[in-house]
C-alpha cells in the first residue's frame, strides 16, 4: 500500500552538477535540530533496495533501522515495493532531455499520468522520512534538475532549490581522478570518471537545467562552492533565510575553517559521507596545475558563458599555487 500521509516537511534541494560540494554542504545543513540530510534519495530504489549499499550508519541499507522504519511507514515494508520497476521509472523520468517536456505549457496526458504515479510514491517516501526522523526540513542532494521538478509536483509540497555551482575546471579535474566508492554499487567499485571535455559539456547542461527551473519561477537561490568555503557561516545564514529555517549548526560544531559532522543515514553521495567528526573546510585548487594547458583551454572554451555569469575568471593569471582541500578534490 501507499500511505496517504501529507508531506508537510519542506525540501531544500541542493542541485547542480556532481563534485560541486553538495554532500559536504548537505551534511552541514542536516546537523541542526529539525533538519535531516538524506543524501541522494532518488537512488533509494536502485542503490538502496536493489544493490543494498551500506548506509552512513554502517549497516546495509535493508538492515538499517532508520530506512527500515521509513519503508514500513511509507509502504508497509520495502517488500511491497517493485524496486526494479521503480529504479527503471526513476532512470527514465530523470533523463535530462525530458526537462523541456516537463516545463512545456501543457503536459501530455500520458506523461502527466506517469508523473503523478511516480510522485505519489515520492510523497509517501518523503512523508515517512520526515515522520521517522522528526525533521520538518529535509535536505536533498540528488542534484538533477529533473528530480527537483518531480519533487515539486508533489501536491502542496514546498521545494526550494539551492543551485550549487563550482568552477567547471575544478569539477573537470575531479572527474579525472580514480576514487573508490565507500560501498560498491553492484559491480561498480569506483566513482564514475569522464574526460575534461565530456565533463564540461555535462556541467553546462546540468547548470542550464537549473536556469530553466528558475525561469519557470521555482523558488531558487544560487551560490558557489567557493563562497561556502570562504565564508561558511555567512552562506549558512543566507541559506537559513532562504529556507525560513535556522540551519546554522551551533558554534561548538562549526568554525570559519572546519565543521564537526555527526552520525547520519546517507547511503548515496560523495565518499566523504563515510567521514564523521571534525573536517576541514578548505578550497582545493590542485586542478590549476594538474590539468594540462590543452585541457584547461577545452573546458574553458566549452563553459565560459556560464563561468562568466557565475563570476569565475576566464583566464588565470598564474599556475603556481595549488593546495589540496580536505575532500581531496572530490566535493560531492
Amino acid at each position: 500500500m501507499i500511505t496517504t500521509s501529507k508531506l508537510t516537511a519542506k525540501i531544500l534541494y541542493l542541485g547542480g552538477y556532481g563534485r560541486s560540494g553538495s554532500t559536504l554542504l548537505g551534511r552541514v545543513l542536516g546537523e541542526p535540530a529539525g533538519a535531516v540530510c538524506v543524501g541522494e534519495t532518488r537512488y533509494v530504489w536502485s542503490r538502496g533496495l536493489l544493490h543494498n549499499v551500506d548506509c552512513g550508519c554502517g549497516a546495509p541499507f535493508r538492515s538499517c533501522p532508520f530506512w527500515s522504519a521509513v519503508g514500513d511507514e511509507a509502504f508497509g515494508g520495502w517488500e511491497r515495493i517493485d524496486a526494479e520497476r521503480l529504479a527503471e521509472v526513476d532512470r527514465v523520468m530523470n533523463l535530462l532531455a525530458r526537462l523541456p517536456l516537463y516545463l512545456a505549457p501543457r503536459l501530455r496526458p500520458s506523461l502527466r499520468a506517469a508523473i503523478d504515479d511516480y510522485t505519489a510514491r515520492l510523497a509517501a517516501l518523503y512523508a515517512a522520512i520526515s515522520s521517522v526522523s522528526g525533521a520538518d526540513t529535509i535536505i536533498e542532494t540528488s542534484k538533477d534538475p529533473t528530480f527537483a521538478y518531480l519533487l515539486a509536483r508533489i501536491p502542496q509540497s514546498d521545494v526550494r532549490i539551492v543551485h550549487l555551482v563550482r568552477d567547471s575546471r575544478a569539477v573537470a579535474y575531479s572527474y579525472t581522478r580514480k576514487r573508490r566508492l565507500p560501498s560498491p554499487i553492484g559491480e561498480q567499485q569506483f566513482m564514475p570518471q569522464f574526460s575534461p571535455s565530456d565533463t564540461a559539456v555535462r556541467w553546462s547542461l546540468w547548470n542550464t537545467g537549473f536556469h530553466m527551473l528558475r525561469a519557470a519561477h521555482f523558488p531558487y537561490l544560487r551560490l558557489t562552492y567557493e563562497s561556502f568555503v570562504a565564508d561558511p557561516r555567512g552562506v549558512l545564514s543566507e541559506l537559513s533565510a532562504f529556507a525560513d529555517k535556522p540551519l546554522l549548526p551551533p558554534d561548538s560544531q562549526v568554525t570559519d575553517t572546519e565543521v564537526r559532522l555527526g552520525d547520519h543515514h546517507i547511503f548515496s553521495g560523495n565518499p566523504m559521507r563515510a567521514t564523521t567528526g571534525w573536517l576541514p573546510i578548505r578550497l582545493d585548487s590542485e586542478w590549476q596545475t594538474a590539468l594540462s594547458t590543452a585541457q584547461l583551454a577545452k573546458v574553458t572554451a566549452i563553459t565560459w558563458p556560464l563561468q562568466r555569469l557565475y563570476g569565475y575568471p576566464i583566464v588565470r593569471k598564474t599556475r603556481s599555487a595549488a593546495g589540496t582541500g580536505a575532500d581531496g578534490g572530490q566535493p560531492g
